[in-house]
């Protein structure tokens, strides 16, 4: 019990879930399309791959993982019907349930479990190093019998299995990927899973097409028959589609925020609110290797410079909030905004630039920097354009460039090719999970969503290795007030918002989230109503 009480408050218990009422079995019906609406196209569908949200969308509902999680921030089961945990918190003990299988008949087994962790997660996920160095092993005790232990206890283990977008614990089949090169293998884009639906086609450019798995595990389910992901990454595209009926269902992150309230009022649509697990801020990386944005003067002038309320107000249309701190004041627990000190102050900015060495030229200009931002994703665009008006009263020139996505995320994650960029952060379930795999000097590496910023303060790292085993509730709110208190002094990145979390989905569709993840989730408890 100690340790479970320990999970609920690792993966956040004192925060709100989405609270969506779930019908009785008799009222469920069966069949129908749900179309969803990606904002742009993932570069695989494959989870260890990447931790990109629009390919684990689609990915969630190909492959299961070991546990999941409720509207309560509680482990449920998955593919693991049950668990152990050991009381000196070092040894789980997960049994699978012998009726999975693979889309391809063949039975999963904890051989696939521990292949897909030891040979693929290990190696490949770009999150890896924040928390696979403390596993001791992870191994087949018989068929259905899977055992990862740990060299130092982690409260949050189950969050973040359940968290397969942060722990790429999606499993894989051994017998399709044994012996080959995972990152090529021609299942990357036709996957094989064991999820609640199976894969048929990936059009290029256009959508990915899954069907209903006859054979999935838990019994009678999914009630849909197929799912469609469109990749739609112009908004208004996106939000005439989903009036016209096409599309029955837009995350929260591809949610263009001036239609909302027009909407919400519309009984043909429905807007599922609550506050996602995920804890979601947006962010303006700042590339710390060279030039002016190495200088901590320098990156804390921009923060003067910005007026984060007008960003938020303007960018999400009222929608969101300021940003405060590097966590999401969702989480309560660990949340500490009091180390906002960054006002706007136009004076305060200029001074330290000045004192930084990058005086003003003949035409005013200090130097110019770069804004990336992915396409299909109008609130960025909209922060980087006001970032640029607003730096322009402290002499800073922005070249503000869009990109699709897979070239957004190569530039920035892959070839550091930027000096600034706008991206949405998680920090929950736990921070822990996700705030250390951004900023730890370890995750300086060529992956999705790590620390491209080049950041290390090795005062940091410390605080992020010792909390990870820390299992006091009052330790971990001190480790964490401390690691906002250096970061907001260091901002290797600025917080800009904090991201509302309402997803829009048609007045028929019930049961389309089901969990605090909300846009990557299983379908399989989703149906439409007549």
């Amino acid at each position: 019990m100690q340790w479970m009480r320990m999970l609920a408050f690792a993966a956040g218990a004192f925060c709100a879930a989405l609270m969506v009422a779930t019908p009785p079995v008799a009222a469920q019906q069966r069949g129908g399309t749900m179309v969803i609406a990606l904002s742009g196209e993932p570069s695989a569908l494959v989870g260890f791959l990447h931790t990109d949200t629009g390919g684990h969308s689609i990915a969630a509902n190909i492959f299961s993982g070991l546990v999941g999680l409720n509207e309560d921030f509680e482990p449920v089961p998955e593919l693991a019907r049950s668990w152990e945990i050991s009381k000196d918190g070092l040894t789980y003990t997960f049994h699978l349930d012998p009726n999975a299988r693979f889309h391809d008949g063949v039975p999963v087994t904890a051989e696939d479990v521990a292949f897909t962790f030891n040979d693929v997660v290990a190696k490949y996920h770009p999150s890896r190093g924040s928390w696979w160095p403390n596993v001791e092993s992870a191994t087949a005790e018989d068929e259905h019998t899977f055992v990862m232990k740990l060299k130092k206890p982690f409260p949050p283990l189950l969050t973040l299995l359940a968290y397969q977008l942060r722990s790429g614990a999606e499993i894989l089949p051994k017998h399709i990927y044994e012996g080959s090169d995972p990152m090529t293998n021609p299942a990357n884009e036709h996957p094989i899973g064991s999820g609640a639906f199976k894969f048929v086609e990936w059009s290029k450019g256009s959508h990915v097409v899954l069907e209903r798995n006859d054979d999935y595990f838990m019994e009678g389910k999914p009630y849909l028959d197929r799912l469609i992901f469109q990749f739609i990454p112009d908004p208004n595209t996106r939000i005439l589609a989903f009036e016209r009926g096409e599309v029955d269902f837009i995350d929260y992150t591809a949610v263009p925020h001036n239609e909302v309230a027009r909407l919400a009022k519309d009984p043909r649509f429905k807007l599922l609110t609550g506050a996602d697990a995920i804890a979601v801020q947006g962010m303006w990386l700042l590339n710390v290797r060279k030039g002016p944005l190495a200088k901590n003067e320098v990156r804390q002038a921009l923060s003067y410079a910005i007026d984060v309320n007008e960003i938020s107000d303007k960018a999400l249309f009222g929608a969101g909030r300021p940003a405060h701190s590097f966590l999401n004041s969702n989480l309560k627990w660990a949340f500490n905004g009091s180390y906002d000190v960054y006002d706007r102050d136009v004076e305060k900015a200029n001074e330290l630039l000045d004192e930084a060495g990058y005086p003003r030229g003949d035409n005013g200009i200090r130097f110019t920097i770069n804004i990336l931002w992915a396409a299909g994703r109008p609130y960025d665009g909209k922060s980087a354009e006001i970032i640029r008006d607003q730096l322009r009263d402290v002499g800073v020139t922005a070249d503000v460039k869009t990109y699709d996505r897979p070239t957004f995320i190569e530039k920035v994650f892959d070839q550091w090719d930027f000096d600034t960029a706008m991206q949405l952060y998680s920090t929950g379930p736990d921070p822990a999970i996700s705030v250390v795999t951004r900023y730890h000097t370890k995750q300086i590496n060529h992956s999705p969503f790590t620390n491209a910023m080049g950041y290390s303060n090795p005062e940091l790292d410390k605080i992020f290795d010792e909390d990870a085993s820390e299992v006091n509730e009052e330790k971990r709110k001190e480790n964490w007030d401390e690691a906002q208190k250096i970061l907001m002094q260091d901002l290797p990145a600025i917080p800009v918002f904090e991201f509302p979390d309402g997803h829009l989905a048609n007045a028929r569709l019930m049961d389309a989230v089901t969990g605090p993840y909300g846009y990557f989730q299983s379908r399989h408890n989703a149906w439409f109503k007549d």
